[in-house]
């Protein structure tokens, strides 16, 4: 992964402060897995919910993090995030959070960018150790990719994910080759705790969005079903990308005319009705902060993964609906 170096001991050594600091989770992953957590940078990009969320989880593990942001601060905003208050409304968000995100974690650095990523040079991306796009169409969440082969050539770990009303979902790209090991338990002290180093593949975003809805469908009786937070999250990207912005109750129609054309177009008719589709819309944007909570609680965890290289990552969407209470891990390529 690409390194963020922090102030700590002489030759990497955690400092007396760090290790207090971090005790409990070093007994959980260890300290070379801990210098690996600290010597990480994350780009976490779209300071919604679901991005505070996130923040909050990676920077009390112990990873400085960039948070970048083009939009700001909104009435719903401070409703709903914990790190904004009301005297900051039209203030970036990203900016608008530094401060609180900071007070989290003093031992870490956190910084706020506030350009489109279009704006940044090829070589601004190399610093990071993982991309998180958050609540981002598909030409931002790939706009990385394009300007640098991070996944593969840069090593860099890629997520994209989003929180609408009752569900949520992320991808994660980690190359073509992860590395991992998998930690075994064992009673004896002196035998090895990690098994040899294994391997893992992932397809790249554009991959995986080239995939038909159709064939998700089950095929035998213990097939799993057909995703429905990822057909409707595919819903809201195709909506994002034909009118600029997410739909809301006001553009219901418009959302259903161009959702029901979709369904239809990759094989799916009826999969949801109207009334479905209109609640999608009326709640593609809505922070449900239980929602966020644990989808960014599970996307923290994955990020630990892929930089301690830990345990097998999961590969590579993992969907949460609210209305069931169930997640579930799915590869989609």
């Amino acid at each position: 992964m690409a390194k963020h170096e922090q102030d700590g001991g002489a030759d990497g050594e955690l400092t007396a402060q760090e290790a207090a600091i971090y005790d409990r989770q070093m007994r959980l992953w260890g300290v070379e897995a801990q210098k690996r957590l600290q010597n990480s940078h994350i780009l976490i990009s779209g300071m919604t919910q679901l991005g505070s969320e996130v923040a909050k989880n990676l920077v009390l593990s112990g990873m400085s993090v960039t948070l970048h942001d083009v939009n700001v601060v909104t009435r719903a905003n401070v409703d709903t995030q914990f790190f904004l208050t009301e005297d900051q409304i039209g203030l970036n968000r990203a900016e608008a959070c530094l401060a609180a995100v900071q007070e989290l974690n003093p031992l870490v650095k956190v910084n706020a960018i506030t350009k489109p990523l279009e704006y940044y040079p090829r070589d601004h991306f190399d610093q990071y150790s993982v991309i998180c796009t958050l609540s981002a169409s598909r030409k931002l969440q790939v706009f990385p990719l394009h300007i640098v082969p991070l996944t593969d050539t840069k090593n860099i770990a890629f997520y994209a994910g989003h929180a609408f009303g009752l569900s949520g979902i992320f991808f994660c790209d980690l190359g073509s080759e992860h590395v991992y090991r998998r930690h075994v338990q064992s009673a004896d002290p002196s035998v090895a705790a990690d098994t040899p180093d294994l391997n893992v593949s992932y397809a790249s975003l554009e991959t995986s969005a080239l995939v038909p809805w159709s064939s998700l469908q089950p095929t035998r009786k213990r097939s799993p079903v057909t995703p429905a937070p990822y057909i409707a999250y595919q819903l809201l990207l195709e909506f994002l990308e034909a009118t600029d912005a997410f739909p809301t109750a006001a553009t219901t129609d418009q959302f259903v005319a161009l959702a029901t054309s979709r369904l239809e177009s990759q094989g799916l008719p009826g999969f949801f009705d109207r009334s479905q589709l209109a609640t999608l819309a009326a709640t593609a944007t809505a922070d449900v902060v239980p929602v966020c909570a644990i989808v960014a609680g599970i996307l923290g965890q994955e990020v630990i993964k892929a930089i301690s290289k830990k345990d097998e990552p999961l590969n590579n969407y993992f969907f949460f609906d609210g209305a069931t209470g169930e997640g579930t891990v799915r590869r989609i390529a």
